[in-house]
C-alpha cells in the first residue's frame, strides 16, 4: 500500500476525535473541565477587550458553562453561536437568558443582540482536533471557517481564535488534511493551559 492510501481521511479523524473525547469517564471529564475553566478564568483576566465568543459543550466538547458564568466578574461580555440559513452569528448571553435549540439539539440565545464576528476580542472555539502548528479539525460544517474567513488576510489579527480541547486529542500533524479556506488557531486551551501558535 502506498503511504497515500493508509492516509486516514477527515470523517475517519473525526470519528476517532469524538471517540476519544467521549469515551473520558465522568469522574474524569469533571476534573478536566473543571482545569479547563480555571485556566480559561486566570487568562481572560489579562485578555485585552469584551467580547468573548464562547459555545455550549455538545457531544463530549469540554464544558466552559461554569467559567462563563463567571465572566461577568471579569467585565467580559459572553455571546454564543447562534445557527443561520448561511452561518453562524454570536449573540449576546447572560445567566438566565432564554434559550431555544437549534436543529442539532444545541441551545442557543433566543432573541438577544448580535455582535459582528469583526467586533469581538476572543473566541473559543469547540474541535475535534488539533495539531502542533495551530490547524483545528471541527465537525465539517465549516461555520466557523467561514465566519472567520476575514481572519485569513495580511495583518488582520483580531479575534484571537483559541480551540477548547483536551490535551489527548491534540495530533501531531494536520498539515495534510488542511484546506485552503481553514482558518488557522491563534492558540488552544486545554486542562493543561494555553498553547500559543501565534503571537
Amino acid at each position: 500500500m502506498t503511504k497515500n492510501a493508509i492516509k486516514p481521511t477527515k470523517t475517519r479523524l473525526r470519528e476517532q476525535g469524538i471517540a476519544i473525547r467521549s469515551a473520558l469517564d465522568p469522574a474524569q471529564r469533571q476534573r478536566l473541565d473543571e482545569s479547563i475553566c480555571t485556566h480559561l478564568l486566570q487568562w481572560a483576566a489579562s485578555v485585552p477587550g469584551r467580547r468573548i465568543a464562547a459555545y455550549i459543550a455538545f457531544r463530549g466538547e469540554p464544558d466552559l458553562m461554569p467559567a462563563l458564568r463567571q465572566m461577568h466578574v471579569l467585565q467580559k461580555m459572553v455571546h454564543l453561536p447562534v445557527l443561520r440559513p448561511d452561518g453562524i452569528e454570536f449573540c449576546r448571553w447572560q445567566p438566565g437568558d432564554p434559550m431555544r435549540r437549534n436543529r442539532f439539539g444545541i441551545p442557543e440565545p433566543a432573541d438577544t443582540p448580535v455582535c459582528p464576528a469583526k467586533e469581538l476580542d476572543l473566541v473559543l472555539m469547540p474541535l475535534v482536533a488539533f495539531s502542533n502548528s495551530g490547524i483545528r479539525l471541527g465537525m465539517g460544517g465549516g461555520y466557523y471557517d467561514r465566519a472567520f474567513s476575514f481572519r485569513q488576510a495580511v495583518n488582520v489579527r483580531k479575534p484571537v481564535l483559541t480551540g477548547v480541547a483536551y490535551r489527548l486529542q491534540r495530533l501531531e500533524t494536520l498539515s495534510d488534511q488542511a484546506e485552503p479556506w481553514d482558518v488557522p488557531l491563534d492558540s488552544v486551551l486545554t486542562e493543561c493551559g494555553l498553547r500559543t501558535f501565534r503571537e
